[in-house]
């Protein structure tokens, strides 16, 4: 590693987290993300986290999940700063001058997002169903699909550095990943993510039935018949002639749980908890592949699925047997080519609608949702074929622009939708907050009379006399009823005796929507001390 890479004005502590993260991932030694890298580390300078780590690894373990899914320079450089707008000096002004825009708008929409998050935690509004759906769906919808991204990398490094928290705190934040981050995780298809997620969440929620369940698995789980089932296959597969790619796996502590808990069953009973993924070059491949898997095992009967044949809804392709293994243990087989994969892992399968049915949603917020499947997608694919994401700025682009896909694109679930809504809102009223949804168009005074407001409180004019009686859109008062309320909006509705305590709510929307106001100066000194673990 040249010395240059480095400052050596750097902390030793600095300059090791850096040449770890060097050693991680190429991205780390551009340009581009070291000028990044000094920024964090300046703007985080002094502050400790509540583990003692220095907080600066937060922000490079943040960074190094999003490298390792292949997001490119702007989005590492973005997670790499994306606490600073909240727990540094450095303001909005300061990031776009130093990285443009790119960076700058995902680092700030980053922040509304872990404000919005804040705000439904202190609420416990994410623990209803419909409240929480509308949820996942503005998250998506009012940011970048690259900001919630870096958004879940931030929570899955804090989950796995949970335990340095105390006990209630740390069901707090446990119960709001599950309700609201694994979700997400889950629509954006990154599946590894959604798995660890959950899995961390259960072991602080549910420990004594984590501890009991992760015993029982590893007890349960035959490493040595997975091995001799593999080299069973590679054999035969050889013997064919069909290129492979073959791997073991084994169900996850969370969804094994959730099985038994909703089918009712004992482990025992549970299929799928030894697997092994195979990936092959074509589709006649998969079909010989399977006759081959059918030769060597005896079939569970009713457990065979053609996913290519006969897709599910959404696009997912894959060939599913269940057959019995030696000592009689089920072994579930997947077998798929390396483009039903990519897609089925990262793309345009979206599992979360199969799996979320129950939901509805207008075909634009479903178009947003493939747009965002879509990035992930692409980037992923570009990977495989081994193309650089070395590159400043906005400089590599997907080539299809949000919210609408180009002529024929296969990720588009509906071509050439509309906006036609619905807009997910967050109003606050008399300290309660709610997720509200209202068709395209709707207005202030549409919310207003949802919510009763348009009575004797209010002038001919529609507004109340008193200034401090009137709504406050996204912190601002209202002048003009009929203005039109977008994705993400916060509303608040002020008691008829105004109330103190609402002032905390408007401190918190107030540094979501007012930008940085502290000088870009390098003089400013750094904010120093015990930083609190951010949501």
């Amino acid at each position: 590693m040249e010395d240059s890479t480095v400052d050596a004005n750097y902390e030793p502590y600095a300059k090791e987290l850096l040449l770890g993260a060097q050693l991680r991932h190429k991205i780390f030694c551009d340009d581009f993300v070291i000028k990044a890298f000094h920024e964090a580390e300046k703007a985080h300078r002094g502050q400790m986290r509540a583990s003692g780590d220095p907080y600066l690894q937060h922000c490079v373990e943040t960074a190094v999940l999003l490298a390792i899914i292949g997001a490119n320079s702007t989005v590492v450089a973005a997670g790499l700063l994306h606490d600073a707008l909240d727990d540094s000096f450095l303001s909005y002004d300061h990031i776009f001058k130093t990285f443009g825009a790119g960076v700058a708008d995902l680092v700030e929409g980053v922040s509304k997002l872990s404000h919005l998050s804040k705000l439904a935690r202190e609420n416990n509004t994410a623990s209803k169903t419909v409240e929480a759906d509308r949820l996942h769906t503005m998250f998506l919808a009012m940011a970048d699909a690259r900001a919630v991204l870096i958004k879940l990398a931030d929570r899955l490094h804090n989950m796995m550095t949970l335990d340095a928290l105390p006990l209630v705190k740390q069901q707090r934040f446990a119960k709001e990943t599950l309700e609201i981050f694994a979700p997400l995780a889950n629509r954006l298809g990154i599946s590894s993510w959604k798995e660890q997620l959950e899995n961390l969440c259960f072991k602080h929620l549910n420990p004594d039935q984590h501890e009991d369940l992760s015993t029982r698995l590893v007890d349960s789980f035959d490493d040595t018949m997975i091995a001799s089932a593999k080299e069973k296959l590679e054999k035969a597969l050889t013997d064919e002639a069909i290129s492979y790619d073959l791997s073991g796996r084994h169900k996850s502590l969370y969804s094994t749980y959730c099985k038994m808990l909703k089918k009712k069953l004992n482990m025992d009973q549970i299929h799928d908890i030894h697997g092994l993924r195979l990936i092959v070059k074509n589709n006649e491949d998969c079909y010989r592949a399977l006759k081959v898997v059918q030769r060597l095992w005896s079939e569970v009967p009713g457990k065979f699925k053609d996913y290519i044949n006969n897709p599910k809804f959404n696009g997912y392709r894959s060939l599913h047997t269940v057959v019995m293994g030696e000592g009689t243990v089920p072994l579930e087989v997947q077998i798929r080519t390396r483009e039903m994969h990519l897609q089925a892992e990262f793309g345009f399968a979206a599992h979360w609608r199969y799996k979320e049915g129950d939901s509805q949603h207008s075909s634009f917020v479903l178009q947003m949702v493939e747009w965002a499947r879509w990035v992930i997608t692409w980037q992923c694919e570009a990977m495989s074929k081994d193309q650089s994401f070395i590159a400043s700025g906005d400089s590599v682009k997907p080539p299809c622009t949000f919210p609408s896909h180009s002529d024929g694109c296969p990720y588009s679930y509906k071509p050439n939708c509309g906006q036609d809504g619905p807009v997910f809102v967050i109003m606050i009223e008399n300290d309660k907050m709610s997720v509200q949804e209202f068709p395209a168009n709707s207005t202030v005074m549409n919310l207003l009379e949802r919510a009763g407001r348009t009575s004797s409180r209010w002038s001919p004019y529609g507004f109340p006399v008193k200034e401090e009686l009137r709504p406050r859109l996204n912190h601002r008062p209202v002048y003009d009823a009929t203005c039109k309320l977008k994705m993400g909006d916060v509303v608040e509705l002020t008691p008829a005796i105004p109330d103190k305590s609402l002032s905390d709510y408007r401190e918190e929307i107030q540094r979501m929507y007012e930008r940085g106001s502290a000088p870009a100066s390098s003089t400013l000194p750094a904010v120093s001390g015990t930083v609190g673990w951010r949501s």
